[in-house]
């Protein structure tokens, strides 16, 4: 039995399809289907029922399956143990951000790290997701949240506000019943002032070039629009109250030198330009 097959079976228990879960570890999709085979084969009977449409376990399936967790806990500690134990300032170093913030002002401060630490590798992964700690998805992630994890350790940064804005083009023109560019979140889903929707996007950086080109009023964080300077606060309007940028690692991480070295680049960059993420 190995344990990449048991990986693979909480995997693609956890995205439903073989797609999704090949695409998860970064696989093909008959690399997932063999090993789930293979594991099988190794366990001498059948972890899923036939036809199911769910994907339901068979009583080996179900049997195994909080086993299986718990050595993934455990598989994930030796990971973070040995990361720990690396002195080194040269190697990888990986670091979760959401892209809108990494274009609007990370991308500065991340380039002055790589010339500060040149044999440092950083690995970015741009997401929106609370990337897993533990799994060392990421050694520190950077996330705009209200409520950071129980298993990270870290600091607030800085708070992270939203306001209406609005390319100067469009105001000049603008119609009596304004348009609304609607995104997938509370606060920017439905009209803050009198307005029609004319596009909906899941996106806060779509969002901002929609804005940006002229094609409606928006809700979007002052980081991301007080930071183009193609578009405008809509006047009138103050800044409103939203999430916080916290910086988070592992308390297992914590005391390697290349995460150690990122915080405190972090930390100190920020201190400069959190008046202009906090609009």
């Amino acid at each position: 039995m190995q344990w990449d097959h048991l990986k693979t079976f909480l995997t693609f228990l956890r995205e439903g399809s073989v797609r999704q879960a090949a695409k998860r570890l970064e696989t093909t999709h008959s690399t997932v289907a063999r090993q789930l085979k293979a594991l099988e084969a190794d366990l001498g009977g059948p972890l899923f029922e036939p036809g199911a449409k769910n994907r339901e376990l068979t009583p080996l399936g179900s049997r195994i399956l909080p086993i299986a967790e718990r050595m993934e806990k455990d598989a994930a500690s030796i990971d973070r143990a040995a990361f720990a134990e690396d002195t080194s300032l040269a190697g990888p170093v990986r670091l979760s951000v959401s892209e809108s913030l990494y274009l609007s002002v990370l991308a500065p401060v991340l380039g002055n790290f790589l010339q500060q630490f040149p044999m440092i590798i950083l690995e970015l992964v741009m997401s929106d997701q609370l990337t897993s700690l533990p799994k060392r998805e990421a050694d520190v992630v950077i996330r705009i949240t209200k409520s950071p994890p129980d298993n990270a350790v870290g600091r607030k940064l800085a708070d992270s506000p939203m306001c209406l804005y609005a390319a100067p083009s469009y105001l000049e023109n603008r119609p009596k019943l304004d348009r609304w560019i609607s995104i997938d979140y509370p606060l920017s889903k439905r009209p803050a002032i009198p307005a029609r929707i004319a596009a909906t996007v899941d996106s806060a950086v779509a969002a901002a070039y929609m804005i940006r080109m002229g094609q409606g009023i928006g809700m979007i964080p002052c980081y991301l629009g007080d930071n183009d300077p193609s578009v405008v606060r809509l006047p009138g309007f103050d800044p409103v109250p939203d999430m916080a940028i916290w910086i988070l690692t592992h308390t297992d991480l914590k005391t390697n030198p290349r995460v150690r070295v990122l915080l405190d680049h972090l930390y100190g960059s920020f201190s400069d330009i959190r008046q202009n993420i906090e609009g």
